[in-house]
C-alpha cells in the first residue's frame, strides 16, 4: 500500500514526525482487507512518501492520499474507512492544520487455472 502525505511549510516536523510513526499502524487497523491470512496488512508493508507542497497550491495544510487495494465490491464504505482515517489522524495534527484524506481502492483481479 502506498500513501503519500504532501504537507505546507507551515506544518510543524512534530506533527511530521507523529505521522510518519502511527500512520502506517492506524491504515493497516482500519484497511484491513477481507480474505484470510494473504489480506493480513501489516505496518511495514505502508509504504509512506512525505512531498513538500508547492507555494502555489491553496488547498489544506495536510493531503493523505491512500493507495489500497480491496477485494470486496466498492461501495460507500470507502467514505466510512476515510472518515474513521480521518478521526485518528486529527489528533496527531492537532487544531492548526487543515487536513484532507484521500482514499482510492482499487480492485484486485484473480485468475485460475486448472488443467483438463
Amino acid at each position: 500500500m502506498n500513501v503519500s502525505v504532501i504537507y505546507k511549510t507551515n506544518v510543524t516536523d512534530e506533527v511530521l514526525d507523529a505521522l510518519a510513526g502511527k500512520l502506517p499502524a492506524i491504515l493497516s487497523e482500519l484497511l484491513e482487507v477481507r480474505g484470510g491470512k494473504i489480506a493480513i496488512l501489516k505496518p511495514e508493508q505502508i509504504s509512506l512518501q512525505f512531498s513538500l507542497a508547492n507555494v502555489r497550491d491553496v488547498g489544506p495544510d495536510l493531503r493523505i492520499i491512500v493507495l489500497a487495494r480491496s477485494v470486496g465490491p466498492r461501495t460507500s464504505a470507502e467514505n466510512k474507512l476515510a472518515s474513521a482515517i480521518l478521526e485518528k489522524v486529527l489528533p496527531l495534527a492537532g487544531d492548526e492544520f487543515s487536513i484532507a484524506i484521500r482514499l482510492y481502492l482499487t480492485e484486485i483481479g484473480a485468475a485460475e487455472y486448472a488443467p483438463a
